[in-house]
C-alpha cells in the first residue's frame, strides 16, 4: 500500500508540474551549449505539501484523496469513481500517519530553506562544461572560453514529502529551461522531478535536522546530474528518476539517474 501512495502522490505532482515540457536539444543545438553558465531565479525552494496527509484526521485526509482522485492528474487512468475510491483510501492511510507527525510540514519547509541550494548549480556547471567531443569538433571546448554561450535558468524548485510511513521519502522538483546567450533564443525548458528515499525512518530523519539538510543538499546535487542528462541526451530517458543520498559518513548509494 505505501509503495503505490507513493508512486500515485508522486505521479499527480509530476503531471500537474510537467504537463508542458521540451526537455531535449535538437541535434543541432547541442554545439551551442558548450560553455554553460546557470542563472538561479528563484529564492528559497518552495513546500508543496501532500495533499493525502492532514493532521486533521482519517475523514479529511480521505476527502483530499478523493478529491484529487476526482480532479483527475495521474489518476486519470482509472475511470473517475474508482480514481476518488482509490484516493480516499491513500488519504485515509496518509492522514492516520500524519497524527504522530503534526509539525511535519513546517519543520520540512525549515530545513528546505536552510539547505545550501548551490549544491544544484555547482553540480549543473561542472557536468554542462566537462569536454565533449561534439564541443571539440565545433572548436569550442568550454576550458578556452570566457563568456558562456548559453545558460540554464532555474526559475524554480519545488519539493514533498511522500506520506510519513517507514522510511522518509520526498521529491524535489526543479523548474529549468536553457536560452542562447546572445539570441535569446530558448533551446529547451522542463520541470526535472527526482524523488529520495532516506536510509533513514521518518522519526530519525526529523530528529536529526542537520543530517537531514546535507541528505537535502545532496539530493538537490542529484537533480543537478539528472538535469545535465536530460539537457544533453541524445535520447529520450526513462521518465523515472529516483535518488538514495546518504548524509556525512554514512553508506552512500549510487543515484539512479540515468
Amino acid at each position: 500500500m505505501r509503495a503505490w501512495i507513493l508512486g500515485a502522490t508522486v505521479a499527480v505532482t509530476a503531471v500537474l508540474l510537467g504537463a508542458c515540457a521540451r526537455p531535449y536539444l535538437a541535434p543541432d543545438e547541442r554545439k551551442y551549449v558548450c560553455h554553460v553558465a546557470v542563472d538561479e531565479q528563484f529564492g528559497v525552494p518552495a513546500l508543496r505539501p501532500n495533499p493525502f496527509s492532514n493532521p486533521a484526521g482519517g475523514l479529511a485526509g480521505a476527502g483530499a484523496g478523493a478529491l484529487t482522485g476526482l480532479q483527475g492528474g495521474a489518476l486519470l487512468i482509472f475511470t473517475v469513481p474508482i480514481g476518488a475510491a482509490i484516493g480516499a483510501a491513500a488519504g485515509a492511510v496518509c492522514a492516520a500517519a500524519s497524527l504522530n507527525h503534526p509539525t511535519a510540514d513546517a519543520d520540512f519547509a525549515r530545513l528546505l530553506q536552510a539547505a545550501d541550494v548551490s549544491s544544484l548549480k555547482r553540480t549543473l556547471v561542472t557536468e554542462l562544461n566537462a569536454p565533449r567531443a561534439e564541443c571539440a569538433r565545433a572548436g569550442a571546448d568550454p576550458a578556452s572560453r570566457t563568456d558562456p554561450d548559453a545558460v540554464v535558468e532555474i526559475q524554480k524548485i519545488e519539493a514533498g514529502m511522500a506520506c510519513l510511513l517507514g522510511q522518509q521519502e520526498y521529491w524535489v522538483a526543479v523548474q529549468w529551461r536553457t536560452r542562447a546567450v546572445k539570441t535569446g533564443k530558448e533551446f529547451n525548458w522542463t520541470t526535472t522531478k527526482c524523488v529520495q528515499t532516506s536510509i533513514h525512518s521518518v522519526d530519525d530523519w526529523f530528529a536529526n535536522p542537520d543530517r537531514a539538510r546535507a541528505e537535502i543538499e545532496g539530493v538537490l546535487a542529484g537533480a543537478g546530474r539528472r538535469i545535465a542528462a536530460e539537457l544533453l541526451a541524445q535520447d529520450a530517458m526513462p521518465a523515472e528518476c529516483k535518488l538514495h543520498v546518504g548524509g556525512p559518513g554514512e553508506r552512500r548509494v549510487p543515484d539512479q539517474t540515468r
